[in-house]
């Protein structure tokens, strides 16, 4: 199923393939606006200077070409998938919510490992996106270098310890970003690429593991009711003409998911992490209801 927007030509294709696909497919200019976009976005949803990602950029692109970078690549990979085994799962007393997460995480691992080719699978593709949006960087080579620096641990002596320090301040410069504008500038990013539900799904699985915080102890209804309001405003918005219907999920995200910790019996927000969990079981849903029909 696709869902189109005459208005502004916006697209949810139905796969990753199709999202990698239409990037291959993309021309030198396009790919130097989509990465000047980027950087805007990142420079003003954080305040890092756009100026100093762009000199970053340059040196990432200066090692990729000496072939330096594929260490520093693999070693990012290593780091993201360990950060992603230890994952804090959503403490609802009786798990069964919990345990639908983790049945998503591997449907959703499974869906995205399904090979494009054999140079290329939907993982790292996704993975790719993901620290793209976060440190601003538009081509593949580029971003995931970053990646590797921005999680790899530091030595004394690092011939790349100034990039390691500025990768990790552009993350750390989202950690400070305030909820409301950090969703907002993930649906304008979730707009600009077109995802695939399991490519967005994908990014809010790492969301929750890169921005793991302030955790709060849910309910098992209430973690139900907040995702069911997540599901329905992606039902709801595939009736309307206006918006992409998963641009209005992050659109209610923005507004914040509130909820009350059943040890302490406060109400507060939803911290980043929490919220992304919700919202990969509520993208989940949406899937394997679209995939069992």
């Amino acid at each position: 199923m696709r869902t189109f927007t005459p208005a502004d030509r916006l697209e949810e294709h139905v796969s990753t393939a199709d999202d990698h696909g239409e990037d291959r497919r993309k021309n030198a200019q396009d790919i130097e606006n989509e990465q000047c976009a980027s950087i805007r976005r990142v420079a003003q949803a954080t305040g890092a200077s756009a100026a100093e990602l762009q000199r970053l950029m340059q040196r990432l692109q200066d090692i990729d070409r000496c072939g330096h970078g594929t260490g520093i690549v693999a070693q990012g990979h290593i780091a993201a998938d360990r950060m992603e085994s230890v994952m804090q799962a959503l403490d609802l007393g009786d798990g069964n919510v919990a345990e639908q997460r983790c049945d998503a995480v591997q449907c959703i691992d499974f869906w995205l490992l399904e090979p494009l080719d054999p140079a290329h699978d939907k993982k790292w593709y996704a993975r790719w996106k993901f620290w793209s949006f976060i440190l601003g960087a538009a081509t593949p080579e580029v971003s995931l270098t970053l990646q590797g620096l921005a999680l790899r641990p530091s030595e004394p002596g690092d011939a790349h310890a100034d990039l390691v320090a500025k990768a990790r301040k552009v993350l750390e410069s989202w950690r400070r970003t305030s909820e409301p504008l950090f969703w907002a500038a993930v649906e304008c990013y979730v707009r600009q690429q077109s995802f695939s539900l399991e490519t967005q799904a994908y990014l809010m699985h790492c969301i929750a593991a890169v921005f793991a915080g302030d955790t709060m102890k849910l309910s098992n209804a209430q973690s139900e009711q907040l995702a069911g309001v997540l599901t329905d405003t992606y039902c709801d918005a595939l009736g309307t003409s206006a918006t992409m219907p998963s641009a209005d999920l992050y659109r209610r995200l923005s507004q914040g998911l509130e909820a009350t910790d059943r040890e302490s019996g406060l109400a507060r927000m939803l911290g980043r992490s929490d919220a992304a969990q919700i919202a990969m079981t509520a993208l989940f849903t949406v899937i394997d209801g679209m995939r069992s029909r």
